[in-house]
C-alpha cells in the first residue's frame, strides 16, 4: 500500500522507533536463556552492598505526551463605526510519544533507567506487573507505567522471572 499512502497519506499514525544492536554480551544472554543470572560489571552504577547487575542494554523510554492547541474562525463587520464580530474556537489535543534514549540496568534489587532526562530507579519489591513483547517491555509500579523499547523483550522478562523465583 505504499502507492496509496503516497497519494492519500497514511491511514493511521505511524511511529518509528530504532534500537541499535544489543550491547548485552552474548555469553550473558546464553546464561539467562539457561536460567542463570550473569554477573555483569559496570562502572556507571553505584551498586549497594550485596547488589549485583544482571542486565545492561540500550533502551528507549516511550513517554506519552499531549499537545493542546486551539483552532478557530471568526468574521467581523464594520457598519457605521460599529464593529460586529462572530467566531468560535475549538480545542485540539494531539497525542504523541516522546522517545527518550538511555540504558536499562536490572540488578538483583532494582530496575534503573539511566538517561539525560526522565530516568528512574525502582525497587523490584514495588513491581506490580510486567509484560514483554518482541522488542519492548512494559512495567507497572503502582499507578505508574513504563514502556521501554529494548532489543529483546523476552530476555529482560526472563531476568525478572529468575529474580522473582529466587526471592520467593
Amino acid at each position: 500500500m505504499p502507492f496509496f499512502n503516497s497519494l492519500f497519506g497514511p491511514t493511521k499514525k505511524e511511529y518509528t522507533v530504532e534500537i541499535a544492536s544489543s550491547i548485552m554480551p552474548g555469553a550473558a544472554v546464553g546464561e539467562i536463556l539457561d536460567g542463570r543470572l550473569p554477573q555483569l560489571n559496570t562502572d556507571r552504577l553505584f551498586l549497594k552492598k550485596g547488589e549485583v547487575c544482571h542486565y545492561i542494554d540500550k533502551s528507549i523510554l516511550m513517554k506519552e505526551k499531549t499537545k493542546k492547541s486551539f483552532s478557530g474562525m471568526g468574521v467581523g463587520v464594520n457598519v457605521a463605526g460599529i464593529t460586529l464580530r462572530q467566531g468560535f474556537m475549538e480545542p485540539e489535543e494531539l497525542q504523541y510519544f516522546e522517545q527518550i534514549k538511555g540504558i536499562l540496568y536490572i540488578t538483583s534489587r532494582r530496575t534503573i533507567f539511566e538517561a539525560k532526562s526522565n530516568g528512574f530507579e525502582k525497587p523490584h519489591g514495588s513491581l506490580t506487573s510486567l509484560t514483554s513483547y518482541t522488542n519492548a517491555i512494559t512495567m507497572q509500579y503502582g499507578s505508574t507505567h513504563y514502556c521501554l523499547i529494548v532489543p529483546n523483550g523476552a530476555i529482560a522478562e526472563d531476568v525478572y522471572n529468575i529474580i522473582h523465583k529466587k526471592t520467593l
